[in-house]
């Protein structure tokens, strides 16, 4: 499957996200770039590939936000982190009776 791209002022070149999830790309992943006479090539160190698990999870995801949009504003981390957290205090205390 060939995607375009371009290289920013700062040399920067956006690896598109359909690519980044299939291939389970990550924040700070680390890459050795290759110079051929026409191409340039990224190769993760290590030669690390996606698992058929890190696969599934990334399908899940997409599969999960097809279904389910967030449409206000950004939340912060530690929203989240309340919300879950008051979300399993409350299953918790359901499932055990407590008030």
């Amino acid at each position: 499957m060939n995607m375009e791209t371009r290289l920013s002022a700062k040399g920067q070149v956006v690896i598109p996200k359909d690519v980044r999830e299939r291939m389970g790309l990550s924040v700070g992943e680390a890459f050795d770039v290759v110079e051929r006479e026409n191409e340039v090539i990224l190769r993760r160190k290590n030669g690390r590939r996606a698992t058929p698990a890190t696969q599934a999870v990334a399908d899940a995801v997409r599969e999960i936000r097809s279904f389910y949009r967030y449409e206000g504003p950004p939340l912060s981390l530690e929203a989240i982190d309340k919300a879950v957290e008051l979300a399993m205090a409350k299953k918790f205390r359901r499932k055990f009776g407590f008030k």
